[in-house]
């Protein structure tokens, strides 16, 4: 028997992978998201064994933080299913493939996408920040949800945001209030705060 580490046979450790991305969409998605699997070809170690969990619509979503399988455009998929295939490209641990799946999912209005899309505030790519915002202001109610069910994870993903302006853009950027995360956060914050005191 072909097995890895002594332990799964290859076909059996390449569901294991895939099924780490199944727990990255609400279950009532799980058909398209396998069928969206079924189509990857991914090996051994394609999916970080690393994850950030956020809450959505009461349900807990572990996404993983980076996806290392070469990227890949299957066809004969419906509209959800090349929306859930541009989710998992936003993790590639390529910053050119996550702008361009990033930028396939701004007219994208489904719930689920947004904490593939809010996570991405956090990294250090300032342009795909642009997509970002473009995103966000199609979907603003809804990254105003997802900030009321995750606040702990706004405030994480704040600060690394602030962290790679201090390493990266502080030179370029020095009036921090100029440089597009603090420009995002600062609307997203002043949006939220007008939502709370709706009566």
């Amino acid at each position: 028997m072909n097995c890895l580490n002594g332990s799964y046979p290859l076909t059996l450790y390449a569901m294991y992978e895939k099924d780490k991305i199944l727990n990255s969409f609400p279950p009532d998605l799980a058909k398209d998201v396998r069928r969206v699997l079924d189509m990857l070809v991914m090996k051994n170690d394609d999916i970080s064994s690393r994850y950030y969990i956020v809450n959505l619509g009461g349900l807990n979503i572990a996404i993983p933080e980076r996806v290392y399988m070469r990227e890949q455009t299957p066809s004969n998929m419906t509209a959800v299913q090349r929306n859930i295939l541009d989710c998992i490209f936003t993790r590639h641990n390529n910053g050119f493939v996550r702008q361009r799946h990033l930028q396939n999912l701004i007219s994208c209005t489904e719930y689920w996408a947004i904490p593939f899309c809010f996570k991405l505030l956090g990294e250090y790519v300032d342009n795909i920040l642009y997509d970002v915002k473009k995103h966000l202001e199609c979907n603003i109610d809804s990254y105003l949800r997802f900030i009321e069910e995750n606040e702990k994870f706004f405030d994480r993903t704040k600060n690394q945001m602030i962290s790679y302006w201090n390493c990266y853009y502080r030179s370029r950027y020095p009036n921090k209030e100029s440089y597009i995360g603090f420009n995002i956060f600062n609307n997203l914050e002043m949006a939220y705060n007008k939502r709370l005191s709706l009566p």
